[in-house]
């Protein structure tokens, strides 16, 4: 009698991939197929922590809709420097 290989995580359900990093044995839900590869859940999670970017390398990103916001405010900021250094130059207007 055939011997059938069943899911580790389902030991009922036959199993009809293999992970191709631990070799484990997975039935059609516990397997994962990405660029043709069969990954289980635990070592596919490991895969995607691994590909993570570091936050070393992290920069702050201003969306483009707040953009605008901070140029208005530095215009703002820049007038009243300005209007400030002609008060001290010229003072009493």
């Amino acid at each position: 009698m055939d011997r059938v290989a069943t899911c580790l995580n389902h030991p009922r359900r036959e199993a009809i991939g293999v992970c191709v990093k631990c070799r484990g044995q997975m039935c059609g839900e516990c397997v994962t197929r990405v660029d043709g590869i069969n990954y289980c859940v635990t070592c596919l999670a490991r895969l995607a922590d691994a590909e993570k970017p570091s936050g070393a390398g992290a920069s702050i990103v201003v969306p483009r809709v707040l953009a605008p916001a901070f140029a208005m405010a530095w215009l703002f900021l820049l007038t009243l420097l300005a209007w400030g250094l002609v008060e001290v130059v010229f003072p009493g207007g």
